[in-house]
């Protein structure tokens, strides 16, 4: 196929739809996430996952009070792109409606927005920028299948209800919903009142959801995360009251406060939080998630996406099929930390995370000893990595790794 005609396939490609993370749960099968990592889920990493099908991605988790006040914390904390969400061919559900529309047939009638005839949508729904974005292959893969561009959520944590909303107003430009953490389970967050501490406080949590869509408008993905509790009444308590506050979706972290990330993930209380939400709305799955088999087991307690951590720390293509980091995903994150300029510390952890699992001991010391980008570049490139100043590596094509060339 001549260059010509290989452009006038990629200029035949349907416009993307844009979905809120909602209407992609409810309406598109196999959805992926990725969770909100402290200070690992940064644009870079973001950019680099959705190249290889994580179709939803977070922010690191930020403090609605600080960045809501300090011009310094929202500089320091939030940054984003035009070509941050990538754009895939999904499959729609067999029981989804082909519009675009989220589904209300589930849910709870707890204020007047739920009709369909409510006459003040919201006017700040994120409208995202022009984007050069796209997915791996021009062809449909299946004649049903529907091209839909990702989203970004932010996550924040906040202790009052003021700040949350405050917090996401200035977000609401640039991103697709806010989530709130109910579920960091560090003591200086349960000391300040956000993260756990939320977890046997249903009513401050409607209370906070209910703010920003006084804000922002009914209609505004607002979603929770949450771990369960050990008396899993409380956690139907905190489930119900959400959505009677109009929660988008709840994604369910299936270990408690006190249980370490060593302990295994409850996989019945994730499903029985499932069922407490009786399909109001979507349900998402955390925890324990280092390949497809383990994501095909969440999905089997009826969420309707699932949600990776460390497991995509440790392999950025994980939902693309990789069993390692494969080469060129460490080239891709090379090029976009640079070219969004993330801080080395940032960069020699997350490549440090991805080589793990092939390197020796003895070369993973070495590694961890550089102290600077261009060392471990240069030690990248060494080891036969395309990761100089003129890598072309194409970076819309990243499950097809080299098999189409960037162009000049």
């Amino acid at each position: 196929m001549t260059a010509a005609e290989m452009d006038g396939v990629w200029s035949n490609l349907p416009v993307p739809e844009r979905l809120s993370p909602r209407q992609m749960l409810e309406e598109l099968e196999t959805v992926n996430v990725l969770a909100p990592l402290v200070r690992c889920s940064k644009l870079p990493f973001r950019h680099l996952v959705s190249l290889y099908e994580t179709h939803i991605t977070h922010t690191p988790m930020m403090l609605a009070p600080e960045f809501s006040r300090s011009q310094i914390a929202r500089v320091a904390d939030f940054s984003t792109s035009a070509d941050e969400r990538g754009v895939f061919w999904m499959e729609p559900r067999a029981s989804a409606s082909s519009s675009s529309s989220p589904s209300s047939s589930a849910r709870p009638a707890c204020h007047p927005s739920d009709a369909p005839d409510f006459p003040y949508p919201s006017a700040s729904y994120h409208r995202p920028r022009p984007h050069s974005r796209l997915p791996p292959t021009p062809t449909r893969p299946t004649p049903s299948s529907r091209l839909v561009r990702g989203a970004l959520v932010a996550q924040l944590a906040s202790p009052n209800a003021a700040s949350l909303a405050d917090a996401a107003e200035l977000l609401s430009p640039y991103v697709d919903g806010v989530d709130l953490n109910c579920g960091c389970p560090q003591k200086w967050a349960y000391a300040e009142g956000i993260g756990c501490a939320l977890l046997r406080r249903p009513e401050q949590v409607a209370d906070m959801v209910r703010a920003v869509h006084d804000r922002l408008g009914w209609d505004w993905p607002v979603s929770i995360k949450i771990r369960i509790d050990p008396d899993l009444k409380l956690t139907d308590q905190l489930v119900r009251t959400a959505l009677a506050a109009h929660v988008s979706h709840i994604t369910i972290h299936g270990r408690t406060r006190h249980q370490p990330s060593t302990d295994p993930v409850s996989v019945p209380g994730i499903r029985f939080a499932v069922e407490s939400v009786g399909g109001c709305v979507p349900c998402v799955a955390n925890g324990d998630l280092w390949d497809l088999a383990d994501a095909e087991k969440m999905r089997d307690t009826g969420v309707r996406g699932v949600m990776a951590a460390r497991g995509l720390l440790a392999n950025p293509a994980l939902f693309a099929g990789y069993t390692l980091t494969p080469q060129h995903a460490v080239e891709h994150f090379t090029r976009l930390s640079t070219s969004y300029g993330l801080v080395f510390n940032l960069y020699h952890r997350h490549v440090s995370y991805m080589l793990e699992a092939r390197l020796g001991r003895a070369e993973r010391i070495w590694l961890n000893s550089f102290s600077s980008t261009p060392a471990v570049v240069d030690y990248l490139a060494s080891r036969g990595l395309d990761v100089g100043p003129g890598s072309r590596v194409p970076l819309y094509d990243a499950n097809r790794g080299y098999n189409l060339l960037a162009t000049a």
